[in-house]
């Protein structure tokens, strides 16, 4: 079925119009169609208000841990973990802790854990990021990564309001679907009975 006619099929159930094959049944069945593409047109500004929020709950937060973290260089003082395979996933994970040194802005030496991808072998340096202390921390959020997340909370909850809509008329069609079967099963048993005595 192609798309312009899937949309006239949908206008003719949430149109049935007043004629006499426009069941009570059937104008049910449009109202809640009307009903359910209203819920998806209004969840779409809260889902759109909800990515807004977590966008700038993060470009709060990238501000603050960009504003405590700088980045620094680590000289690896053993090898990383050796290369793995997973045998049921096939892959393991890329970075293992390792012991190394690093300097800070005041010329001191550090010793301590890092994360090294497997396989660096000892001597190499790998970039870092440290707090205000000198300790390795996360990378900080980035404004690329708050944007996803955002994007991703908003599309995602209207998502969640589409397929609710969704379910809402589906599950409310089966049960008409099943009234208008035991409606025309009626109707058959009636007719029936009155050819049968003609």
């Amino acid at each position: 079925m192609n798309i312009p006619a899937r949309f006239l099929r949908l206008w003719r159930i949430a149109h049935p119009g007043h004629g006499p094959l426009a069941r009570s049944m059937d104008r049910l069945e449009g109202l809640i169609l009307v009903f359910a593409v209203l819920i998806a047109m209004a969840g779409l500004p809260f889902a759109a208000a909800a990515g807004s929020a977590v966008f700038a709950a993060g470009k709060e937060r990238s501000a603050a841990e960009t504003a405590v973290r700088h980045r620094a260089e680590a000289m690896l003082l053993e090898a990383g973990a050796p290369v793995a395979i997973a045998v049921r996933s096939g892959a393991t994970a890329d970075t293992t802790p390792v012991k190394a040194r690093w300097t800070l802005h005041d010329g001191s030496l550090r010793v301590g854990k890092v994360p090294a991808t497997r396989g660096t072998p000892a001597g190499a340096r790998v970039p870092v990021w440290l707090d205000d202390a000198g300790q390795p921390v996360e990378a900080p959020l980035t404004r690329s990564a708050a944007a996803i997340r955002g994007f991703g909370a908003g599309a995602g909850l209207w998502g969640a309001v589409l397929i609710f809509s969704w379910l809402v008329y589906r599950v409310s069609r089966f049960f008409l679907d099943r009234a208008r079967i035991d409606r025309w099963q009626r109707e058959w048993e009636t007719v029936s009975r009155r050819w049968s005595h003609s």
